[in-house]
C-alpha cells in the first residue's frame, strides 16, 4: 500500500495517490495535503474508534477484524513491510517507532517479528466492550 504526494512542471496541480501494490485504488487532490509540502515529521500506522461510555460502558465498536493482536495473522489485523520513503525516492524501514494503546483490554497492538519477509510489521485490534473492558 502507498500513498504519495506527485508535484509536476507538467501540471498546474499536485495529486496523492494510493495505490495497493500495482493497482490505483483512489487518488485526491493535493491542495488536501497542505501541511505537506515540505515532507512530515510523523507518520502513524493504526486505528481509531470513537468511545463515549454510553450508560457508562465502553462501545462495543470493533477495531481492524475485531480479534485482539495476540490472535494473529489469521484473525487479527496488521500492517506489515511498514516503509516510508524520502525526498529521493528511497524506501526505508521507519526507526524509533512505538506501540501504543489506550486501554489494552478493550484494544491491543503487538509488534511483529523483524527480520522476515514481512519486514516492520505490528497486530492490532479488538472488540471493544467485553468481559475485560466493561
Amino acid at each position: 500500500m502507498f500513498l504519495w504526494l506527485e508535484e509536476t512542471n507538467q501540471r498546474a496541480i499536485s495529486v496523492a495517490y494510493f495505490m495497493v501494490g500495482e493497482e490505483l485504488v483512489g487518488y485526491w487532490p493535493g491542495a488536501l495535503f497542505t501541511s505537506l509540502g515540505d515532507g512530515a515529521t510523523r507518520v502513524q500506522w493504526g486505528g481509531e474508534i470513537v468511545n463515549v461510555k454510553t450508560d457508562g460502558k465502553h462501545t462495543i465498536t470493533d477495531m481492524g477484524s475485531g480479534h485482539f493482536a495476540d490472535e494473529g495473522v489469521k484473525k487479527a489485523s496488521y500492517f506489515r513491510n511498514i516503509m516510508t520513503v524520502d525526498g529521493t525516492n528511497t524506501l526505508t524501514e521507519p526507526q524509533g517507532i512505538f506501540p501504543k494503546t489506550t486501554n489494552d483490554n478493550c484494544y491491543n497492538i503487538k509488534a511483529g517479528d523483524g527480520g522476515t519477509a514481512w519486514g516492520l510489521n505490528f497486530f492490532f485490534g479488538g472488540p471493544g466492550q467485553n468481559e475485560r473492558c466493561p
